[in-house]
């Protein structure tokens, strides 16, 4: 898997919701489930990032490494 590209938006969440660059590749190695459709497209890929959290990257359909934003899953 490539390097994810995170442009200024995905940067900008990350830094509001505590999310480092690791977070994101680990999430994105360790899926929890099936994608699920985001806004057109999109899509949500949740998976396990530090601490075993899990966190939510929202991802371009034709490119699952360019990231639109990201955002801890609810407990």
């Amino acid at each position: 898997m490539d390097e994810p590209f995170l442009p200024e938006y995905a940067q900008k969440r990350m830094r509001e919701r505590s999310v480092t660059d690791d977070d994101v590749k680990w999430a994105l190695r360790r899926p929890v489930g099936d994608p699920a459709p985001g806004q057109p497209g999109s899509v949500w890929i949740e998976g396990y990032a530090s601490g075993n959290r899990i966190l939510r990257v929202c991802v371009r359909i034709d490119d699952h490494n360019y990231v639109i934003t990201v955002a801890w899953k609810e407990t």
